[in-house]
């Protein structure tokens, strides 16, 4: 409306005898149309298809944070992982063998997720009487890390807050963001609980998914049914 007001107090403050002799008429100033602006709407559940806000934080063991706002431009793998689930046992190996075959690309990033709150109970470093850390903080997680040999990130997820947001209930439970920060896929790492289906049977959808989204394809399978 400043735009409006200020040009009625213009015209008012022409001379009588000036605004009388112009024989062409003053045009109506313009008005902008009104334009109503939705704010975009944090999405309750981060399903299949929705953004997954810029500000959303992974936050690792040594406190370092990663925000969805440095991640875009990445397709973004997360695994949902508990170091004592069954599942995540008998999949270690070919969970291993994707994070291998994704780490081939620059523009692509594997990191588990841990909410399991057994797994998590020794957040806090130990020290000794001197201050000094006799053992770090999240010591029998990062003994597993290394005993286990793996070869991906791991973000602690205290609280289990993002777990809520994306509905991870399972271990593994996958989701693939891609660039843009939208879900792509949600569900098992592939269609083999057991470890037991043979090559030609074996379908590994998270990598499958991140393959279709590197050659600008839609995701065939968007969403499956996790196990553990």
């Amino acid at each position: 409306m400043r735009p409006l007001h200020l040009t009625a107090l213009l015209a008012l403050a022409l001379p009588a005898s000036a605004v009388a002799q112009d024989a062409k008429p003053v045009p109506p100033a313009k008005q902008a149309p009104a334009v109503v602006q939705e704010k975009t709407k944090v999405p309750k559940v981060y399903a299949v298809g929705t953004i997954v806000p810029e500000k959303t934080a992974l936050i690792d063991m040594d406190g370092n944070k990663a925000t969805m706002k440095q991640l875009r431009g990445k397709h973004v793998v997360l695994v949902w992982y508990s170091k004592n689930c069954p599942a995540i046992v008998s999949s270690g190996d070919r969970l291993a063998a994707t994070a291998k075959e994704l780490a081939k690309h620059k523009d692509v990033v594997m990191i588990a997720v841990n909410s399991d709150k057994n797994d998590l109970k020794d957040a806090a470093a130990v020290k000794d009487a001197e201050g000094k850390v006799t053992k770090p903080a999240f010591a029998n997680l990062r003994k597993h890390m290394k005993d286990k040999k793996i070869n991906f990130g791991m973000a602690v997820d205290k609280g289990g807050v993002l777990a809520r947001k994306f509905q991870a209930k399972t271990t593994p439970h996958v989701f693939v963001i891609d660039a843009k920060g939208v879900v792509q896929y949600s569900g098992a790492l592939d269609n083999d609980p057991r470890g037991r289906k043979g090559k030609d049977e074996y379908k590994n959808h998270a990598l499958e998914a991140v393959v279709e989204l590197k050659a600008g394809k839609p995701v065939t399978v968007k969403s499956s049914r996790p196990y553990g």
